[in-house]
């Protein structure tokens, strides 16, 4: 909903990247036992949050509507933080003990982590610069077999085989009915 505004086919091209996991980052060794957003809710542990307007806030908030809670549910919705390297530390020092976040921020800060979403990347680009050469030298080393393997090293991400080929809104967005582009 956010960045549909945005986003026009024919206009603007998705660049296949990666998959990442989002999840809950969580003390070493979960001691609240937590699995997923309802058990954050349901344990009133102290939760640390994204900036509005970050992807992690965004998905947030969609889950929690999507599990029927609100963000009063959750105790210290209001404590937002800039990054997933800053809320991680804020669970680190013992701020907090759960935030949504990314798999390589949790093992930075010794934490655990509780897988809950897979997202899938892409870059998003003019239809009208995919023939510039910065953008065919991107494309190319995202498909490249070094990129892709050093991608597989970072936790949290994984490696699409699609990396680096160019597609449409409408072909990969497919549950987003996008209003009828009319020329004249």
């Amino acid at each position: 909903r956010t960045y549909k505004p945005l986003l026009k086919p024919g206009q603007h091209k998705l660049i296949g990247f990666a998959t990442r996991e989002q999840g809950l980052m969580v003390a070493a060794g979960n001691p609240w036992r937590l699995q997923s957003l309802v058990d954050v809710a349901r344990a009133k542990v102290r939760y640390v949050n994204r900036s509005p307007g970050t992807g992690t806030r965004l998905l947030l908030d969609q889950c929690l509507e999507g599990l029927g809670l609100v963000a009063s549910d959750l105790m210290g919705y209001a404590h937002e933080e800039n990054s997933h390297t800053a809320v991680a530390a804020c669970i680190a020092a013992g701020q907090a003990d759960a935030g949504l976040g990314i798999a390589s921020a949790a093992a930075t800060h010794g934490l655990d982590f509780v897988p809950l979403y897979p997202e899938r990347y892409w870059l998003v680009c003019l239809a009208s610069a995919l023939d510039s050469e910065p953008v065919k030298q991107l494309r190319a080393l995202l498909g490249a077999p070094a990129w892709l393997a050093g991608l597989q090293t970072m936790a949290g991400y994984t490696s699409n085989s699609d990396a680096g080929q160019v597609q449409s809104l409408r072909s990969m967005l497919p549950w987003w009915r996008f209003k009828s582009q009319r020329t004249g």
